[in-house]
């Protein structure tokens, strides 16, 4: 009994350095919902910023799994592809003017979120994730740009081919201090868009025909990281100055999420 107690010390000192070892060398994680197969990959976009992480790509998982893999990331990113099912935010006789749905995704996309949410990770959504991020919150959105605004060319040229267009940054939003200037030019190929922005959210950039193009958070205070934008920061060159930013800025958070 004697020697046990004289090695407790020991042992808890031992375990202690163990632990802080541990969370020391924990490397960075990064979930995404799904990653490209080819070229401009989400993973290559962020590892341009010179940061060091690993990536788990969520998609083929199931929800439990999910669950599981979550609670060993820093951050989760959803990113952009399929049309989500329009009966989600009210508007289910409207599939004839989608394009390709993919319900699977849009279920374990869905408990992505609402599993994110719970951890309190920090979140960011591109071009769909943006937009089911919205949906899931409450908002709505336009079908289709070129028949609801008549202004699908500036979004997307045709139905696949890429397009260029301004977004005009808000002054006191989490990009306003990223860019050298407010207006900025973006790669954008999308053709649907918010209509109705979710409650909790604020606007922070629009591009010329009024689109929101991104949000966050109104009281951030009460919330995570969110960070979502309806252009592809990963298409443009690594270089561009707003790409890289936000590159940074997601990782800087999921950073901050790991020392907590």
């Amino acid at each position: 009994m004697k020697k046990l107690l004289f090695y407790l010390p020991v042992i808890f000192v031992l375990f202690f350095l163990s632990c802080e070892n541990a969370q020391k060398t924990t490397e960075l994680t990064i979930a995404i919902s799904k990653e490209r197969k080819t070229e401009h990959k989400y993973t290559d976009w962020l590892a341009s910023t010179g940061k060091s992480f690993k990536v788990i790509q969520l998609a083929g998982l199931t929800n439990q799994e999910i669950t599981d893999t979550l609670k060993f990331c820093h951050a989760l990113l959803l990113t952009g592809g399929a049309d989500v099912h329009p009966s989600m935010y009210g508007k289910g006789a409207d599939t004839s003017r989608c394009g390709f749905i993919d319900l699977e995704r849009d279920a374990f996309e869905k408990h992505a979120y609402e599993s994110a949410k719970q951890l309190k990770l920090p979140v960011m959504g591109i071009c769909r994730g943006l937009q089911y991020i919205n949906i899931l919150e409450g908002g709505t959105l336009y079908v289709d740009l070129p028949s609801d605004k008549l202004t699908g060319d500036l979004h997307r040229i045709g139905d696949e081919d890429w397009a260029s267009h301004e977004v005009i940054i808000s002054a006191g939003s989490l990009l306003n201090d990223l860019p050298d200037e407010n207006k900025i030019l973006v790669a954008s190929n999308h053709h649907q868009g918010i209509e109705i922005l979710a409650p909790g959210f604020k606007a922070i950039a629009h591009s010329e025909d009024s689109l929101i193009e991104a949000f966050e958070f109104e009281n951030h205070s009460n919330h995570p990281f969110l960070l979502a934008v309806q252009w592809h920061p990963e298409w443009v060159d690594y270089s561009d100055p707003l790409s890289k930013k936000i590159g940074n800025l997601f990782l800087s958070e999921a950073e901050k999420y790991r020392t907590k």
